[in-house]
């Protein structure tokens, strides 16, 4: 079951690469996915798919270069620039978040030295500093109405 599980995920995940390299940005399903994907396998968790696809092109990279036999120090780099190749966009709100994620997890596992995580994130918090503020639904309380048949709340005193 858990193999049958895996095969879903990955082609869940080369579905949703698909999506992105035509433009097609629609995080809400997928993270609601994602977190169904997760339940399902039982593990927690859910992925993240932007923290998964950076991971698999690092990974992917400094394979190729182990293979290729070149320097510790090369492998190291190749990992990196092709981890920071697949970022997320910071263009919306759900980019910004799996970008975030991205970079933090990348420092993490040292995918991403942390100069430079901390430039990259502070990046990300400039990016969402100019998005358009959320709509917030106001609240409508009732306001108490001044008028002479009401009583004041506190006693006025009386000189005798």
């Amino acid at each position: 079951m858990e193999q049958n599980i895996q095969k879903i995920v990955e082609a869940a995940q080369e579905s949703i690469a698909a999506a992105e390299r035509c433009g097609i940005r629609e995080t809400e399903p997928i993270n609601k996915l994602a977190e169904k994907l997760g339940r399902l396998a039982g593990f927690y968790p859910a992925p993240n798919f932007a923290v998964e696809v950076c991971c698999k092109a690092f990974l992917e990279a400094t394979r190729q270069s182990r293979e290729e036999k070149r320097s510790h120090t090369d492998i190291a780099r190749i990992g990196k620039v092709a981890y920071c190749n697949v970022l997320p966009r910071l263009s919306d709100h759900d980019g910004i978040s799996d970008f975030i994620a991205c970079v933090v997890h990348g420092m993490a596992v040292e995918a991403i030295p942390s100069s430079e995580g901390t430039r990259l994130l502070y990046g990300a918090q400039l990016a969402f500093s100019v998005l358009p503020a959320p709509k917030r639904h106001k609240m409508r309380t009732k306001k108490p109405q001044n008028s002479t048949n009401n009583p004041p709340a506190t006693p006025t005193p009386s000189i005798t």
